[in-house]
């Protein structure tokens, strides 16, 4: 016989999902459906909190206590990164293999360091936005007209000041 169902326990699911669209429920059963929760009604959850997030890929943490699930979108750097390059949202279906060419701000670097700061590995301010220059590498963009690689290597010699903390 499986325990009992105990009201105050916690269960905390992560699971990638697009920004404002219903997931497929073949995905979301295998794991929500062993606590007792329709995965349509999770599925139209996760869309109304990712309205925000609209066509891109994000990481969403649901807390689930007495077969009720809180929808928390917790968002990658690179997220953040193209959510502040300002781009039209795309369909995932037709455009395929984006470059994001756009330029940001250093403060807005700074701004999405402070937000990545707690689940960052890095010892300093400084350091955590070395880490989101190093994303915005990769997503293809540039930092107040420069490349990423530049700015960092600013960082190194001083010419750019980073705030502490």
């Amino acid at each position: 016989m499986p325990p009992k169902f105990d009201p105050t326990e916690i269960k905390i699911v992560k699971l990638r999902a697009v920004g404002g669209e219903v997931g497929a429920t073949s995905s979301l059963a295998p794991k929500v459906g062993p606590l007792g929760l329709s995965p349509k009604k999770v599925g139209e959850d996760i869309c109304k909190a990712t309205t925000a997030w609209k066509g891109l890929k994000v990481t969403v943490k649901l807390t689930i206590q007495n077969r009720q699930a809180q929808v928390e979108v917790v968002p990658s750097a690179a997220a953040l990164l193209i959510r502040a390059l300002k781009e039209p949202p795309r369909d995932r279906k037709k455009v395929k293999h984006v470059k994001h060419s756009g330029n940001v701000s250093m403060e807005e670097v700074i701004n999405i360091a402070r937000i990545m700061r707690p689940r960052s590995m890095a010892k300093t301010l400084a350091g955590t936005v070395k880490e989101i220059l190093g994303t915005a590498q990769s997503v293809g963009c540039t930092v107040e007209g420069s490349t990423p690689a530049e700015v960092q290597e600013n960082i190194d010699n001083g010419e750019v000041e980073v705030p502490d903390e």
